[in-house]
């Protein structure tokens, strides 16, 4: 599927929302802007051209047309044709790329609670794509309220909402992608494993109560994060070792114990592996009081 790829921060940022009826017979104009236009069809179908390329955008189904290229309809619309647009830019020198998308592999972040910097992020903007009508009604409906009495506070509230649409456009093309299987039960897997840290690790129990063969199990979350479920499990221990070490009194004994280690040696070895320091240098450099 071809995506908008957008690094964030920055946010794409909303300019206008609008929404029209249009009766049978009706062109779209032509025209070229300077920001993206998102449409999304309601009811019937807008037939549009962009840079001599044809979409037919039916019910259900959403188009971004790009800054600087020249649209128009190619075609009048057969049946009364609901229409529901959005106007945003990227405010960023770099521009976003069209770019087919076929993995969407979630790596995970090295992050704590005393970061001071955002971490990077990415939006994927469906080029052209179905979505669910049912999901982004509601959001189209609150967007267009909150336009019609727009205040510097309620324009905040909009952009709010914008990125839940956007999420949900995202969302959604992972569930119609031929991987969304693989993915979303790596999702589930990762889940899983983060709700049990406290535990044994157990592939069997895993298999009954996920229903599926340990071995795929692997395999879709290593499609979703790149790791394999020891090494996921490994990273999100030391993790919460990290936490404890800088936030708790607890002796490393039952820190080791709280993350899933009954070994404290094998503790002690991972934890220096994947930090370079020992539970107790890590705690002497990062607790936050005395």
């Amino acid at each position: 599927m071809f995506v908008l790829e957008l690094q964030v921060p920055p946010f794409p940022l909303l300019a206008t929302i609008g929404h029209v009826l249009w009766p049978a017979g009706v062109v779209h104009a032509t025209r070229q802007f300077n920001v993206y236009d998102l449409i999304i069809c309601a009811k019937g179908t807008l037939y549009m051209e962009e840079d001599g390329i044809q979409y037919d955008v039916a019910q259900g189904m959403m188009l971004v047309l790009e800054p600087g290229k020249t649209h128009q309809g190619y075609r009048p619309s057969e049946t009364d044709t609901e229409v529901y647009w959005i106007h945003f830019q990227y405010p960023s020198a770099s521009q976003p790329k069209l770019v087919e998308k076929t993995n969407w592999q979630q790596p995970l972040l090295e992050a704590s609670n005393q970061d001071t910097a955002p971490h990077p992020a990415i939006i994927d903007i469906p080029k052209f794509a179905a979505i669910d009508l049912r999901v982004v009604m509601p959001i189209l409906t609150e967007m267009l309220k909150l336009h019609s009495v727009l205040t510097t506070y309620r324009s905040f509230e909009l952009h709010n909402l914008f990125g839940q649409l956007l999420t949900h456009m995202q969302n959604g093309m992972r569930k119609s992608s031929p991987q969304a299987r693989s993915y979303f039960l790596g999702e589930k897997v990762a889940s899983y494993l983060a709700d049990r840290l406290d535990s044994p690790f157990n592939s069997e129990q895993m298999e009954r109560e996920l229903h599926y063969h340990f071995d795929y199990l692997s395999r879709c979350l290593k499609h979703y994060s790149g790791m394999s479920p020891l090494k996921f499990r490994h990273h999100l221990q030391i993790e919460r070792a990290k936490r404890l070490l800088a936030h708790s009194e607890l002796p490393l004994i039952r820190i080791g114990e709280q993350c899933g280690f009954q070994d404290q040696n094998y503790f002690i070895r991972l934890f220096k592996r994947q930090t370079s320091f020992t539970p107790g240098e890590y705690r002497k450099q990062h607790q936050l009081f005395l």
